[in-house]
């Protein structure tokens, strides 16, 4: 017994590539030679135990300073660029944050070839190329781009080296999730966490950029995680709970106001196409049914799954009413798709991995979000890691339709000029807000939409997002007539597209639960641009079916093909242009605007346009 105690200490300890089972050879042969009938003699026992406790510390010794000299030295980290919290400098420090407080990190890494990618991604959206539409696997995309599996390794084995536990690595070896404390990642990164008090808002956060070994600054594209600034935000607004016959847009509405009846009543209505919509909360299935039921008595539900990352409980919660009327949206327009829920948890490990899951499972061609964050405040680390997803999105033909918030342009809700995450990211599509008023002509019915008198959530009102990013610059598929304005800068301009998101407008959505503030007998008027960027979804769900029954490719990133309808003479219109109103501060303008983008759609002219 004892000298099998001494054996396990040493075998815990003696775990560097080489030493360890040089190590335990050694201390194997003294067992062995010495040692035995040690029991019956105990100077011999304890001469045994001396000799392993030399080996023992030599080899740590040893494993030490050749873990210094692999990783660079104590003297040769490095800090990571673009990981300074933006919150932390207009806030109170209140302390330090406690050493055993539990940690999730998500590890970004670096990809391979990134300058191939972007020139695959162009040939890709190129109609004149040879590479036009042939869209990636994920198997392929990382065997191109994707850190080898030895380049993930070098990563995995610091952050063990250092006592954090790595749970899981990405399929496509993008990301490595990590957990542990305060007081492990402190000295992983060489970091100070401290906690925070930013208005109301108290959060733990970095105080500055983590550091890590030399030789893995190549590797390492982001460490998320160190601070809980952040969450994400549901973008509905909610009017006042309604009948079923009240003034709120139903299925029926929604298809006459953008021009999807003809496509519907062709029989496209979703057949053999899947969605996945981007959740952090969970829904009543039983809802969604009823909501169909309510308008097409007798029809089934739609089909839909729900995919838990990251062992997420899946609970309808406060956001549920998000969720539903995402799923309630998308059955309106396209009854007979397939939808994927995938629900993972508001923190940065569970928003890349649910957006992750979402690109390496592959199984939906459009992906609906309606969630997001003031892109200023989501901070540059966590920005890239987004990139680096929607990317490989793209390169696989995932067409992506993000919200572009409820606060016009001032989307950090305050008086500063700023625009949503991710829907500021050059691979997403970001959907903007009307006002829409069924009646006479699209231009003279819809608006954009603003309401500076509705002060709740941003002191300058509530409106569809828009305006100019300061991360990401300008990409060569976004040009055309009003791009280049008064207020262009070189950098990426919101919304690219618009529909309905007013509230005092909005459509008619069932809801029951109670944790999400629901009425009793479900139903409740809601807009918002989270109900602009569904809408946006399902239709290119049906526009894609079309194309597939002309026998043509699906529309994949759709930013350059949108962009290039509206820069050419079509047949048909597929854009109606809103040239009234502003968003708080961007006026609509005659073709592109930061108010509304492209304008509205018009999706049967859209088909035959893309046909």
């Amino acid at each position: 017994m004892p000298s099998g105690v001494v054996l396990y200490f040493y075998v815990k300890i003696a775990v560097a590539p080489g030493l360890f089972p040089c190590s335990i050879a050694i201390c194997g042969v003294v067992f062995v030679v010495l040692g035995k009938n040690m029991e019956r003699n105990l100077l011999r026992f304890l001469f045994v135990v001396i000799v392993c406790i030399v080996i023992v510390g030599g080899s740590f010794t040893l494993w030490r300073f050749s873990a210094h000299a692999y990783y660079g030295g104590p003297g040769s980290y490095v800090a990571l660029g673009g990981q300074a919290v933006p919150l932390i400098q207009n806030a109170q420090m209140l302390q330090d944050t406690p050493s055993d407080q539990p940690l999730s990190l998500s590890i970004s890494l670096q990809m391979r070839n990134a300058a191939a990618l972007d020139h695959l991604l162009q040939a890709l959206y190129d109609p004149g190329s040879t590479s036009y539409h042939q869209f990636l696997t994920p198997d392929q995309f990382q065997q191109l781009f994707a850190p080898d599996d030895s380049q993930v390794q070098q990563v995995v084995s610091y952050l063990q080296s250092q006592g954090l536990v790595v749970t899981n690595v990405a399929s496509n070896n993008l990301l490595i999730d990590a957990s542990g404390t305060v007081g492990q990642a402190q000295q992983a990164f060489n970091v100070h966490m401290q906690n925070y008090r930013l208005g109301s808002h108290t959060f733990y956060a970095n105080s500055s950029s983590p550091q890590v070994p030399a030789n893995l600054l190549p590797l390492i594209s982001a460490i998320n995680g160190l601070d809980n600034s952040v969450q994400l935000q549901p973008y509905y607004q909610q009017r006042a709970q309604l009948p079923l016959n009240s003034s709120a847009y139903g299925p029926q509405d929604l298809s006459a106001a953008y021009d999807i009846t003809p496509l519907q009543n062709m029989g496209i209505q979703g057949e053999g196409q899947t969605v996945a919509l981007f959740e952090l909360d969970g829904y009543q299935a039983s809802d969604v049914a009823q909501y169909v039921k309510g308008y097409y008595p007798g029809a089934s539900a739609p089909n839909m799954r729900t995919i838990l990352v990251d062992g997420f409980n899946g609970k309808a919660g406060s956001g549920a009413v998000e969720v539903e009327m995402d799923m309630e949206l998308i059955a309106a327009v396209a009854p007979h798709a397939t939808q994927l829920i995938y629900e993972g948890s508001n923190t940065n490990q569970g928003v890349n991995d649910t957006y992750n899951r979402i690109v390496t499972d592959n199984k939906a061609q459009v992906v609906s979000i309606s969630w997001g964050i003031c892109e200023a405040v989501n901070g540059s680390s966590e920005l890239k890691t987004l990139d680096t997803i929607f990317k490989q999105g793209a390169a696989q033909g995932i067409s992506f339709f993000a919200a572009a918030g409820d606060s016009g342009a001032y989307d950090c809700k305050d008086t500063n000029l700023g625009v949503d995450s991710p829907a500021s990211d050059p691979y997403v599509t970001s959907v903007g807000g009307t006002t829409l008023q069924m009646g006479g002509t699209p231009e003279q019915s819809e608006t954009v939409w603003s309401d500076p008198s509705d002060i709740l959530r941003a002191p300058k009102g509530s409106g569809g997002g828009g305006g100019m990013s300061k991360t990401y610059k300008l990409s060569s598929w976004q040009s055309g007539p009003g791009v280049k304005n008064q207020y262009s800068n070189g950098y990426r301009q919101v919304p690219d597209v618009a529909a309905n998101a007013d509230p005092n407008t909005g459509y008619a959505v069932y809801c029951t639960v109670h944790n999400a503030g629901c009425p009793l007998d479900g139903w409740l008027s809601l807009g918002g641009t989270s109900a602009a960027a569904p809408i946006w979804a399902a239709s290119t769900l049906l526009l894609n079916q079309y194309l597939h029954n002309q026998g043509k490719t699906r529309l994949g990133f759709a930013n350059p093909a949108l962009y290039n309808l509206a820069r050419t003479n079509q047949s048909h219109s597929a854009f109606t242009d809103i040239t009234r109103g502003d968003n708080l501060y961007y006026p609509a303008t005659s073709t592109y605007d930061l108010a509304s983008g492209l304008g509205t759609p018009d999706f049967y002219n859209m088909a035959r346009d893309l046909d």
